[in-house]
């Protein structure tokens, strides 16, 4: 059995930023593995970007991974922090999280019809659908939450603290920032997706982003991402 030593250093390799960025190589590597073989659709908002970039998004993505694994194995090396464990947990809640994420929503969206449309991909195309899959959790999480949601939390957070208190602050900072970057979030989707922005799937994936922020917040970047790849690998093989 575990004892509570163990699972206190579980605990720690869990917030660990090494761990987390070691558990999104996984999505990162099956991204590149098969972001080719299909058409990206209305799930292209990471893809058109990369597809602007031509040949060169590869080779960028790979050098990204490269630095970014040297570092991460340095520190956790140099920390000696046992990542196995860790790794293992905030993947399997990441996943679990992500089976959850559907029928939750559709809970909060009973009164609208949301008119989803999935792609429609035969099985020769599940590799290049599980790409797409890894590739929008990884980089829409990166994009939306880690970097959208955290920038407006600290710009809207600056600019207020000169007129009130840094308690005030940051309640009302943290819920503008993360309604704020659900809605552009939703919006977004629809570059690929004119419909997007009728009112029920609109409605969806505003919902989305902020079940998506409050686990980024709460749980980590490692968890959201793997459970928004999980919730988008389970709606397109089951739909």
């Amino acid at each position: 059995m575990t004892s509570g030593k163990e699972w206190r250093q579980i605990g720690v390799a869990r917030r660990d930023p090494a761990v987390s960025f070691l558990l999104l190589l996984p999505l990162a590597l099956l991204h590149l593995s098969g972001r080719d073989k299909v058409d990206a659709g209305a799930f292209a908002i990471i893809e058109r970007i990369l597809i602007q970039l031509g040949s060169w998004s590869g080779w960028l993505l790979t050098i990204v991974l490269a630095v970014g694994v040297f570092w991460a194995t340095r520190r956790i090396q140099a920390r000696r922090i046992p990542w196995r464990g860790g790794a293992l947990l905030l993947a399997l809640e990441g996943m679990g999280w992500g089976l959850a994420l559907g029928p939750v929503l559709r809970v909060l969206t009973a009164a609208v019809s949301t008119q989803l449309q999935p792609l429609s991909l035969g099985f020769a195309e599940v590799h290049g659908w599980l790409a797409l899959s890894a590739g929008a959790g990884l980089y829409e999480e990166l994009l939306f939450r880690a970097g959208l949601m955290s920038a407006l939390y600290v710009l809207i957070g600056s600019f207020l603290s000169a007129f009130f208190s840094k308690e005030a602050v940051s309640g009302f900072s943290f819920g503008s920032a993360l309604l704020l970057s659900s809605v552009i979030f939703s919006w977004a989707h629809a570059l690929g997706d004119p419909s997007a922005l009728e009112a029920g799937p609109f409605l969806f994936r505003a919902l989305a982003g902020v079940v998506l922020g409050l686990m980024f917040s709460f749980r980590g970047l490692a968890v959201v991402a793997y459970a928004h790849a999980t919730y988008d690998a389970h709606f397109l093989l089951s739909t």
